[in-house]
C-alpha cells in the first residue's frame, strides 16, 4: 500500500529533486526560529512547506501567466500570513475574530509608521517575516519550475536567511546547510535540464549519469558548506568593518525606525557586548573589547564635557568645531592592574560610597579643573574624569585596591587614610555629575630624580606578569631600556620604542594560547591603542617599572556653541601609566597615532641604540608573499600553456591532415552550436541541417542582421563543399586525394571563423533569456 501511494503520489520531477528542494527550502525558517526574533514564531516551518507547495502548483500549471500567478500566489500569501501572525486558521472557528483583531492591530501599526510613533507589538513583525518566507518560496519555486534556474531559486531562501544570521549572529549552521543542498540542487536540477533537452532532440546518453553527477556534487557540497562556515572567522570582521563604515549612517537610521515600529521584538545577542565589568563605560567601546580584535570606532557622541579651562584656540575654518585641545585631555574610566596573558582585569578588593571629597594623596606640584559630565548615550556603570578626581557632587560608589589584610582581621573592616590611595574607577548610573581632579603636573626633571623605591604592595600588585609572558618579550624590553638610566628614561625609551610599530585597525583577535603583548610584538607587528597599551605595560613590568594599563577616552571636538568638549565613541582609548612614587601615576602614549604626552623641561633621551621592530607587519608579510605566490602561479600559468600550445603546434605539424579529421572538427563545430553529428543522418544531411542552423541564428539576430546573413551563407557555401568531398572520399573509388585534402582544409579555415561567431552568438542569446 505505501509502495503505491508512493508511486502515486510521485513529483514529476522524482522524489530526490523534490525533497532536495523541500529541504533546502525549510532551512530558511529553521534559521529564523533559531534567531527567536519573535514569541511563536515555530509556524514558519510548516508555513514554508506550504508556500513552497502553492509555488509549485502555480509555477507547473502552464495556462497561468506570470500575472495571474503573482496575483494568485500574492493574495494567498497574504492570507497564509494572516493567519500565522494572528495564530488562527482565518477559514476556522474563531480564525476570522482573531484575523480581524491582528487587522485592526496593524492599522495601529501603520499609523504609529507614518506619524512617528512606536509600536511593540511582536505579531506584527512575525507577518511581515511569514509573507518574506512566502514570497521567497513562490519565487523560488517559479524558478526552478518555470524558468527552470536553480541557480536564480537559491537566491531568496539564501538572502534572507544570510540576512537572519548576519543581524542575529544565530543559525549559522543552518545557513551553512542550505548553501550545501544549494551546490546539490544545482547539480541535479542542471542534469535534470538537460536530460529534457536531450530526450527532445533524440540524444542518447548514459543511464547512470544521474549517479555520477549526484557524487561529483556531494563532494563538492561537503568543501562548500565546510568554507562557508568556517571561511568567515579569517575575514567576516574585516568585512564587518567595511560594512559598518560604509553604511553606518542608513543602518542608524534603520535601527531607529525598526526599534520604534517593532519594540516587541527581542534584540539580537549578536550586539555590542555591554560595558559591566569591562574597560569603561559605554558598550561601544574599544574597551569592552579589550584586545579581542578590532574595535568597533563609531562617530556617535557618548557624553558632552564642560570644564572651567579657558576655550582651546579657534581655529579660522568654516564650521563651528576644533580639534585643537590646550591640552590634550585623557577622560579616565577605570585602570587595570592584572595581566592573564590575554588581555587584562582588575582586583577589587573594597568598595564604598563616597559624597565630596575623594580621599587621595595630593601630589607635590598639580593644577585643579573641574569637569561637569552629561551623558547622552547608554554608559554602563562606569564614570569618567580627567585623571583622578578628588572631589565629586554626588553619591557614587568608589571602587578601592587595597593591601592584603593582617592575617585573622575582618576584611570589613574600616578603612584607614593611608590606605585610600589605589583608586580603581567610581561607579554610578547617573548621567550629569561634576568632578574636581588634581592633575599632576612635573617637569621632566622631577620625574628624573624621584629614585626607584617602591613599597611592597605596589611591587607584588604592579610588577605582576604571568608566567606566559614568553622570554623572547623580556629579552627585547632589556634591550630597549638598556640606554636609560632612570625610570623616566627607561619609561621615554619603550614609549618611542612602541611608537615604531604602525597603527592598524585590521588586527584578528589573537589566539587562544598567545601571549598578547607577544602576538603585537613579534606576531602581527602592528595594532592600535589596546596592543600598544599592553606591550608598554608588560615590558615595564619585565624591567622592574610599576605600570597598569588606563582605559578611557582620549580629547573630542570643542563645541564653541555650548562650550563643551564632544566626545565620541571613536574617541575611546587605552594608554599605559607608570608609577612614580611622591607623584602617583603618570601617562604614557605609546600609540602611534596619538601624539606624545610631553612634560615641561623634557629631558633628551638617547634613542640612537634602539632596537627596530621585530619585522614588517604580518600583513605586509602576508601580501608579498601573496603577491609572488600570485606572481608565481601566473609564470607557471603562463609556462603550462606555452608548453601546451607548443606540443600542440607540433602535433598538428606531425598530423597529417586528412578529410576524416578535417569532417570530425566540422562535427565538433556544430556540437558547439547544439546540433552534434548524428550517425543517422549522410554527411550531405548533416551538412545541409547545419547549414540551416547557421541561418535560423543569423534570423535571430537583432542587430547587423545582413552581416550575419552574409556569414550564415559563406558557412553553407563552405559546408556543401566539405560535403561533398567527403562523399567522394568515402563513398567514391579509392583514389589521390591530395589536391582534395588541401581544398578542405581551405574550406576549413573559411568555415571555422562563422561556427566561431555562430556560438559567440549562441551565447549571447542564452544570456538574454536568462535576463
Amino acid at each position: 500500500m505505501l509502495r503505491w501511494l508512493i508511486v502515486k503520489l510521485r513529483p514529476r520531477e522524482g522524489w530526490g529533486m523534490f525533497l532536495l528542494l523541500l529541504v533546502t527550502m525549510v532551512f530558511l525558517p529553521a534559521a529564523a526560529i533559531e534567531a527567536e526574533w519573535v514569541p511563536g514564531d515555530e509556524g514558519l516551518l510548516p508555513f514554508a512547506l506550504v508556500a513552497l507547495l502553492v509555488g509549485r502548483w502555480l509555477a507547473l500549471d502552464q495556462d497561468w501567466g506570470w500575472d495571474v500567478w503573482l496575483l494568485v500566489g500574492l493574495s494567498l500569501g497574504v492570507l497564509a500570513s494572516l493567519s500565522v501572525a494572528a495564530r488562527a486558521v482565518f477559514f476556522l472557528p474563531g480564525g476570522g475574530e482573531a484575523a480581524f483583531d491582528f487587522v485592526r492591530r496593524w492599522i495601529t501599526w501603520l499609523e504609529a509608521a507614518f506619524t512617528g510613533g512606536t509600536s511593540e507589538d511582536p505579531d506584527i513583525f512575525l507577518f511581515y517575516a511569514a509573507l518574506l518566507c512566502w514570497g521567497a518560496a513562490l519565487l523560488t519555486a517559479w524558478a526552478f519550475y518555470r524558468r527552470q534556474r536553480p541557480l536564480l531559486a537559491l537566491l531568496p531562501p539564501v538572502a534572507l536567511a544570510a540576512l537572519s544570521v548576519f543581524y542575529s549572529e544565530r543559525g549559522v549552521l543552518w545557513l551553512v546547510g542550505e548553501l550545501g543542498c544549494g551546490v546539490l540542487l544545482l547539480a541535479v536540477g542542471r542534469l535534470a535540464h538537460a536530460k529534457r533537452a536531450w530526450d527532445a532532440k533524440g540524444v542518447d546518453y548514459a543511464a547512470d549519469l544521474g549517479i555520477d553527477t549526484t557524487t561529483v556534487a556531494v563532494f563538492i557540497a561537503i568543501p562548500v558548506a565546510l568554507l562557508s562556515l568556517f571561511g568567515p572567522q579569517f575575514s567576516v570582521r574585516r568585512v564587518s568593518d567595511w560594512f559598518w563604515r560604509t553604511f553606518e549612517e542608513p543602518s542608524a537610521r534603520v535601527d531607529e525606525t525598526a526599534e520604534r515600529l517593532f519594540g516587541g521584538v527581542s534584540p539580537p545577542e549578536g550586539g555590542p557586548p555591554s560595558g559591566e565589568g569591562g574597560a569603561g563605560a559605554s558598550s561601544y567601546l574599544p574597551q569592552t573589547h579589550l584586545l579581542g580584535g578590532r574595535p568597533d570606532l563609531l562617530d556617535t557622541v557618548v557624553m558632552m564635557v564642560w570644564t572651567d579651562e579657558p576655550p582651546p584656540p579657534y581655529e579660522d575654518i568654516p564650521h563651528a568645531y576644533s580639534e585643537s585641545q590646550v591640552p590634550r585631555h585623557y577622560w579616565q574610566g577605570a585602570n587595570f592592574d592584572r595581566y592573564s596573558g590575554r588581555g587584562w582585569g582588575t582586583t577589587t578588593d573594597f568598595r564604598e560610597e563616597v559624597e565630596g571629597g575623594v580621599s587621595l594623596p595630593t601630589p607635590p606640584a598639580y593644577r585643579e579643573v573641574e569637569q561637569r559630565f552629561e551623558f547622552v548615550a547608554p554608559h554602563g556603570d562606569t564614570l569618567y574624569a580627567l585623571s583622578v578626581p578628588s572631589w565629586i557632587d554626588q553619591p557614587v560608589e568608589a571602587v578601592w585596591r587595597l593591601p592584603d589584610a593582617p592575617a585573622g582581621e575582618d576584611e570589613e573592616r574600616e578603612l584607614g587614610e593611608d590606605e585610600r590611595n589605589d583608586l580603581a574607577r567610581l561607579v554610578s548610573e547617573v548621567v550629569s555629575y561634576t568632578v574636581i581632579s588634581r592633575l599632576p603636573t612635573p617637569t621632566a626633571s622631577d620625574l628624573e630624580a624621584v629614585p626607584p623605591l617602591y613599597s611592597d604592595e605596589i611591587q607584588e600588585r604592579y610588577l605582576q606578569l604571568p608566567d606566559t609572558v614568553p622570554q623572547r618579550v623580556r629579552d627585547l624590553a632589556q634591550e630597549v631600556v638598556m640606554g636609560g638610566d632612570t625610570v623616566y628614561e627607561r619609561a621615554r625609551l619603550l614609549e618611542r620604542y612602541l611608537r615604531s610599530y604602525p597603527y592598524s585597525l585590521e588586527i584578528e583577535e589573537p589566539p587562544e594560547d598567545r601571549d598578547v603583548a607577544d602576538y603585537f610584538l613579534f606576531g602581527v607587528r602592528e595594532g592600535y591603542c589596546d596592543y600598544y597599551a599592553t606591550a608598554f605595560v608588560v615590558m615595564a613590568r619585565a624591567v622592574g617599572i610599576p605600570a597598569r594599563l588606563a582605559s578611557g577616552y582620549v580629547g573630542g571636538l570643542y563645541d564653541y556653541g555650548s562650550g563643551a568638549y564632544l566626545v565620541r565613541q571613536g574617541n575611546g582609548h587605552s594608554w599605559p601609566e607608570v608609577y612614580f612614587p611622591g607623584w602617583g601615576w603618570i601617562g604614557f602614549e605609546p600609540t602611534g597615532s596619538q601624539p606624545v604626552m610631553e612634560l615641561p623641561e623634557e629631558v633628551v633621551v638617547r634613542d640612537e641604540a634602539l632596537p627596530t621592530p621585530t619585522g614588517p607587519p604580518a600583513r605586509v608579510v602576508r601580501s608579498r608573499w601573496r603577491r609572488v605566490g600570485l606572481v608565481g602561479a601566473a609564470l607557471a600559468g603562463v609556462g603550462v600553456l606555452l608548453v601546451v600550445w607548443l606540443r600542440r603546434l607540433r602535433r598538428r605539424a606531425n598530423q597529417p591532415i586528412t578529410l576524416a579529421l578535417v569532417w570530425g572538427w566540422v562535427g565538433r563545430g556544430g556540437a558547439r552550436l547544439g546540433l552534434p553529428q548524428n550517425p543517422a543522418l549522410t554527411p550531405g544531411e548533416y551538412a545541409v541541417a547545419l547549414a540551416a542552423e547557421l541561418r535560423r541564428r543569423a534570423a535571430q539576430a537583432r542587430r547587423w542582421s545582413g552581416w550575419w546573413t552574409r556569414l550564415a551563407a559563406r558557412g553553407e557555401m563552405m559546408l556543401e563543399s566539405l560535403a561533398g568531398l567527403y562523399n567522394k572520399r568515402v563513398y567514391g573509388r579509392p583514389q589521390a586525394v591530395v589536391e582534395e585534402e588541401q581544398v578542405a582544409r581551405q574550406a576549413w579555415r573559411r568555415l571555422r571563423t562563422p561556427l566561431r561567431w555562430f556560438r559567440w552568438l549562441r551565447w549571447m542569446q542564452r544570456v538574454a533569456r536568462m535576463d
